[in-house]
């Protein structure tokens, strides 16, 4: 095959695909394997872990699981990409992701590769698993990995289809998925707004995709206060310091509240509250009077209201009663709190806190339609039958999935075909299993009962997560109400008093095992005891009777 004498060279990406912090840890996985098999963009899609991105997750998170490893890097997102006057086409392309992939893993990783062309040159998504399939090692890539391993398998590689070298683009390794992906929306969304300039942008992105984060919004309200009220940088510091902040200040600003666990950085509260910006407003207050703003609103208002205009659109007649009311009313005094100043501090950041759980309760009082405290309790009596019935269903498909023989022969079977190769006595092995699934049932009908077992069972873990939210709903609005009527949130306090209720329980479950380990306990040092006196008895005796 000729050489290509073009200009410019491939360029490889190296990116990783870290662990999420919230949710399933592998999702950023997942999230890469959706991108890159996305039908409007790939031509060509291959690789051992299979073609489907569902399927292809599915079988590296039971590779993850299997192996007890599912925590660090999910998995790795390598692109190969050629210039547009190179002459490659969709096939050849493949043909190297496919002896790159090979050659890079070794057959040890499950790995799903993805031609695209929508761009102007053609290129190619290789992902694959961080945990190997024979032995359950995560894939290992230190510093200088590109110049003494990947590299020179990539120079093979490109020579074999006479195409040019690799080079590596090292600006991308080890990003974020989540973070990458962010970008490369933002990015699209300013090419489908062209007519925008930067600010406009930037206020019509964020008012599309809201970042709500109270903790940012009560630290932007006191470094307003701080500046408003002191006439120098330093002063500005200290006043800090007297509302109980840890301040470092270095190359970037960085406070850390008292009651927030990490410090944040000064530059990423917006545009105003940088270093050099916060000492440019500290010297322009110093020689320009400023009036205050008293108020401040807070939190997401729109998502309330939307809900509420929907719930009158299917009910014209609909309205809210006192009960719906009394937490509509707590909710917007809240939203509209006064701006905490120098002596309500405490109360008033306590409150503004709680302000995401005060809006979870009144938008499920709304969807719900509860408008009582009998309905409230009827709801809670029927969630806990509802969550017995689920349990008893989940119990009884795991019995299933777990003990019945042919779920368990189904099983191995397919953790046999789902390998890149086989060994004599695994084919053996797999050629013994169909024969006896044969015996009771078709192989194809087997494996569509198992996987109908694997839907129920998804099916009622999803039911139990969702009965679970709702449980905490209904406890949560079941205090607040309480709370209302004997005042005890007026000073503030809701979030404090949900965490005391949680700890209390808490500590009720930790007395009752406690006290249940002692009584075990005692019940052992009685029988000790019991037996001691008997041995010390029958010692006696033999020395009387000798």
């Amino acid at each position: 095959m000729k050489s290509w004498k073009g200009s410019g060279m491939a360029v490889t990406k190296l990116l990783r695909i870290k662990e999420r912090k919230s949710g399933d840890p592998s999702g950023g996985l997942k999230a890469a394997l959706k991108y890159i098999c996305n039908p409007e963009k790939a031509a060509l899609i291959g690789g051992n872990a299979g073609t489907d991105p569902d399927r292809a997750y599915s079988v590296m998170k039971r590779n993850k699981d299997y192996w007890n490893k599912p925590g660090g890097s999910a998995g790795f997102h390598y692109v190969i990409s050629f210039p547009p006057d190179c002459p490659v086409d969709v096939k050849t392309i493949a043909s190297v992701a496919e002896d790159f992939s090979q050659e890079l893993l070794g057959g040890r990783y499950y790995f799903t590769y993805a031609v695209h062309t929508d761009k102007d040159h053609v290129h190619v998504h290789i992902v694959f698993d961080s945990v190997a399939i024979d032995d359950g090692v995560k894939y290992h890539s230190p510093k200088g990995d590109w110049e003494k391993r990947i590299q020179p398998i990539s120079d093979r590689v490109c020579q074999k289809y006479g195409l040019p070298p690799l080079e590596y683009d090292g600006t991308k390794k080890s990003v974020d998925y989540g973070e990458w992906i962010q970008r490369r929306q933002k990015e699209k969304y300013a090419e489908d707004h062209p007519d925008l300039d930067q600010e406009e942008l930037k206020g019509k992105w964020q008012s599309e995709h809201p970042y709500i984060n109270h903790w940012f919004d009560l630290i932007r309200d006191d470094i307003d206060e701080a500046i408003l009220r002191s006439p120098s940088y330093s002063d500005f510091l200290k006043y800090l310091e007297s509302l109980e902040y840890s301040v470092r200040d270095g190359k970037y600003l960085s406070l850390k509240p008292k009651g927030r666990g990490r410090a944040v950085r000064t530059i990423r509260l917006g545009k105003g509250y940088s270093k050099d910006e916060i000492r440019q407003r500290i010297e322009y207050v110093r020689t320009h009077p400023i009036s205050e703003n008293s108020f401040r609103s807070y939190g997401d208002m729109e998502t309330v209201r939307r809900l509420l205009f929907v719930r009158k659109q299917k009910n014209g007649r609909w309205h809210m009663n006192e009960f719906q009311r009394t937490f509509y009313r707590r909710w917007r005094n809240t939203c509209f709190i006064r701006k905490p100043d120098f002596r309500g501090r405490r109360g008033s950041r306590t409150i503004v806190l709680s302000l995401e759980e005060l809006s979870d309760n009144l938008q499920f009082l709304i969807r719900e339609d509860i408008r009582s405290q009998d309905e409230l309790d009827r709801r809670r009596e029927d969630l806990g039958n509802a969550r017995k019935a689920v349990r008893s269903e989940l119990s009884s498909v795991k019995t299933r999935l777990y003990r019945d023989d042919i779920c368990r022969l189904v099983s191995r079977r397919e953790k046999l075909v789902e390998k890149f190769w086989l060994s004599p006595q695994e084919e053996e092995e797999l050629s013994r299993i169909d024969k006896e699934i044969e015996k009771i049932m078709p192989v194809q009908k087997a494996v569509r009962y198992r996987d109908s077992l694997l839907d129920q069972k998804a099916s009622c873990l999803s039911q139990m997560k969702d009965l679970r939210e709702r449980d905490r709903l209904l406890r949560n609005i079941e205090w607040q109400f309480e709370d209302e009527g004997s005042g005890a949130i007026d000073r503030g306090d809701y979030r404090e008093v949900l965490r005391e209720r949680e700890e209390k329980l808490k500590r009720e479950t930790a007395e009752m095992s406690r006290v249940a380990r002692t009584e075990a306990k005692s019940r052992g040092s009685e029988k000790t005891e019991t037996e001691g006196k008997s041995y010390e008895n029958r010692r006696k005796t033999d020395g009387r009777e000798r």
